[in-house]
């Protein structure tokens, strides 16, 4: 199969250069790379998203039920 892939100018000249640098051709240097990404793309599952849930203690239905109970305890408090 035949695919053609634009490749921009200064990474083109990177990566002939790397492959004249190792003495393959082009195309077995482009194709070893393409492999080497796609393991390591299978290799890094996604992270689980996970969120702590935490208890002060406070359990509101309204907002007006926390002023309801403020109120009972400044009274409390005041007696």
């Amino acid at each position: 199969m035949i695919v053609r892939l634009e490749i921009e100018g200064e990474l083109l000249s990177q990566a002939e250069a790397a492959a004249r640098g190792q003495g393959i051709h082009f195309k077995e240097f482009v194709s070893a790379a393409l492999r080497q990404a796609v393991a390591d793309s299978k290799a890094v599952a996604p992270a689980a998203f996970t969120q702590k849930v935490h208890d002060f203690g406070t359990h509101l239905e309204s907002p007006w039920t926390l002023l309801a109970d403020l109120e009972t305890s400044a009274a409390v408090l005041r007696k």
